[in-house]
């Protein structure tokens, strides 16, 4: 392979887009620009090299002997890229500048964001970015600063993991929907109750596991907020963390139910981030307010 003798890293980063997503429309998408565009610049890098770093096929792009060279010292390249920010950032002590949050919507909605206003008023000059997403962001290339997740799974080696706490779930129904079930349940003992079940559940659900309880899905879906919106439109009953179910006036908790284990919630971050104090501070601030939070839930007290 014949290397030109200037590297642009804008290359690089359009041939590890193209390299990872396989195809032109995807790297486009990544990247925030025309697809017409990728076409054209990684046609113009593939001559600047003298060397053919991708198979066109019907599928998509895939690389080639000397384009699998290039991808592991791609990949290196932009570890080391990564490693001169983090270490750039880890000296600012300037309470200002940019956070970057990813965190889950419902988390957002049930208790982020009284915590996000208060610290963006104390902090007007730290500028919050709020990713609203359950994907999981790669932190060592910063494409989060924080990440906030709810997960049984431990966190990463690479990254600083701080268990906030547990959070704990319980079986919903819409009042209304309850009550007639309970009314048609003593004029008919084998009335099911309906249940909204997760999306890859395809038998019946560990937190209805009664066998002699007749039951019928009525939905399945993968997202907690389509979840809630079926059990308040009285579809029948759901599982719902309860730091969303006991503040919802119209719905009410099932008893009876199998005990529910509790569901970690973590905080996110990279080790060399810690010395940024602004984002230090963030993950201080953002930390005690969950930890809280969830404690009161539990009725748990929590000392400073």
């Amino acid at each position: 392979m014949q290397y030109c003798n200037t590297i642009n890293w804008d290359d690089i980063r359009l041939f590890l887009a193209v390299a990872r997503a396989g195809t032109v429309s995807g790297a486009a998408e990544v990247l925030g620009v025309n697809q017409s565009t990728v076409s054209r610049r990684i046609n113009t890098y593939e001559k600047s090299l003298d060397v053919r770093l991708f198979e066109r096929l019907n599928t998509g792009y895939v690389l080639t002997p000397e384009g699998e060279v290039l991808l592991q010292h791609a990949e290196r390249m932009e570890e080391e890229s990564a490693a001169i920010e983090r270490s750039i950032m880890g000296k600012n002590v300037a309470l200002s500048g940019p956070i970057r949050v990813t965190a889950p919507l419902i988390l957002v909605k049930y208790i982020l964001m009284p915590a996000f206003v208060e610290f963006s008023k104390t902090h007007p000059d730290i500028e919050l970015t709020i990713d609203v997403s359950n994907n999981l962001y790669n932190l060592t290339q910063r494409e989060a600063d924080v990440a906030i997740r709810v997960t049984r799974d431990l966190p990463p080696d690479n990254l600083i993991g701080r268990e906030l706490g547990k959070a704990e779930l319980g079986v919903y129904g819409e009042k209304k929907y309850l009550k007639k079930y309970l009314q048609q349940k003593i004029k008919q003992q084998h009335t099911p109750l309906h249940y909204i079940g997760e999306d890859n559940l395809f038998v019946r659900p560990h937190w209805l596991n009664e066998d002699s309880l007749p039951i019928k899905l009525a939905m399945r879906t993968n997202d907690v907020l389509v979840t809630l919106d079926a059990v308040k439109a009285g579809l029948g009953v759901g599982r719902l963390a309860t730091f969303i179910g006991d503040v919802e006036h119209s719905l009410e908790k099932m008893n009876n139910v199998p005990h529910l284990p509790l569901v970690p919630v973590w905080m996110l971050s990279h080790p060399d981030m810690r010395q940024v104090s602004r984002i230090n501070m963030f993950t201080q601030f953002i930390s005690e307010k969950i930890k809280r939070h969830l404690s009161a839930m539990l009725g748990v007290n929590v000392t400073t």
